[in-house]
């Protein structure tokens, strides 16, 4: 009997290794060091990012495709890379290239890392100013390098700040009318005030100021005169160009208190700045003429006739002061106390 030799069927293993062969190749492609460099970039926040005064913004940044850049070199940047906001390198943060504004102030969350996405995080924003202290608004970037390839990313932050609610102020009378003056703080960059009437025409400012404190936040105070016949509501609104918002106050004026067209009203209105010091002078002059004729009769009365000057002088004063107040009263129509107990010229507005 012949034996012949078995040979091993080649044919069974030929799926297996072209599997295989897929397998490797496949491997090949997706490894960081053999990708194609020119297929990588950087992913940013975007064009531009606005952030609140005092708080505080995240950029984010990552690979496109996703890649693992644990050992990689991440920096974050001004408008060039060698103003360092904060570094990543061989796998630690380094912050002896980070710049004096930014120390104590950045913080990397990196738990995405090997996925080629990293925060950074930037705390207390500070606004420009004209001083020494530097501003957070700018521009920004952040760089990815590896030994094959070097991408990187850039954006603007914007910074912006609401201020104080308006408050208003009485100033007093002028040109005709109540001058009112609306003042506010903590706004940035610089607001815009507009004052409307009652019925939401705008009124001219008569003075405008806005200035820059040492944090770089701006503080304006406005002004406005109401004429006679403006009646009722006057508000003071400041916005924010940058955040779209606004901020605003409404007061009432007491009708009797803006000076009417009537020419007797206004020339009253004058008179009763002065009326006050008229009466003075009466009861001053009637007092001289009492005591010279109490002296004609004698001084065996010394003190009791003192003390009856006194009693006399006061009694005058506040009998003036009294028919004043009921003479204003009756011609303005609204209760106006005597000069000794005067309202505070807030007391005139009604929110």
């Amino acid at each position: 009997m012949v034996d012949f030799p078995v040979l091993p069927d080649f044919s069974q293993q030929v799926p297996l290794t072209n599997n295989l062969f897929l397998f490797t190749h496949l491997l090949l492609l997706l490894w960081p060091g053999e990708m194609n460099s020119e297929e990588v970039s950087v992913v940013g926040p975007g064009e531009s990012i606005l952030a609140l005064v005092g708080e505080e913004v995240e950029f984010s940044c990552h690979l496109s495709p996703y890649l693992d850049a644990e050992d990689m070199e991440i920096r974050w940047f001004r408008s060039q890379t060698s103003e360092v906001v904060h570094l990543y390198q061989g796998r630690q943060e380094l912050y002896s290239q980070q710049m004096v504004q930014f120390q104590n102030r950045t913080k990397l969350l990196k738990d995405d890392i090997m996925d080629g996405s990293v925060n950074l995080q930037l705390l207390g924003i500070i606004p420009h100013d004209e001083g020494l202290m530097p501003a957070d608004e700018g521009l920004y970037g952040c760089r990815f390098l590896s030994s094959n390839f070097s991408r990187e990313a850039v954006w603007e932050l914007e910074v912006a700040g609401m201020g104080s609610d308006p408050h208003i102020s009485l100033e007093g009378f002028k040109e005709g009318g109540i001058q009112l003056k609306c003042s506010s703080s903590g706004w940035y960059p610089k607001p815009q005030a507009q004052w409307k009437d009652h019925k939401g025409q705008c009124l001219p400012p008569k003075m405008e100021a806005i200035v820059q404190d040492a944090q770089g936040l701006f503080n304006l105070e406005t002004s406005v005169i109401v004429q006679g016949g403006a009646h009722s509501n006057v508000s003071c609104s400041i916005q924010n160009s940058l955040l779209i918002q606004k901020k605003e106050f409404t007061i009432q004026i007491a009708d009797a208190f803006l000076p009417g067209t009537s020419p007797w009203k206004r020339a009253f209105l004058g008179s009763l700045v002065g009326l006050p010091f008229l009466l003075a002078f009466l009861s001053t002059l009637a007092l001289y003429f009492f005591q010279k004729q109490r002296r004609s009769q004698g001084t065996g009365q010394g003190g009791a006739s003192r003390q009856a000057q006194e009693k006399l002088q006061t009694h005058c004063m506040k009998r003036a002061e009294g028919q004043y107040s009921i003479l204003a009263s009756h011609l303005l129509g609204t209760d106006i106390q005597p000069a000794s107990n005067s309202i505070p010229p807030h007391r005139l507005l009604t929110e």
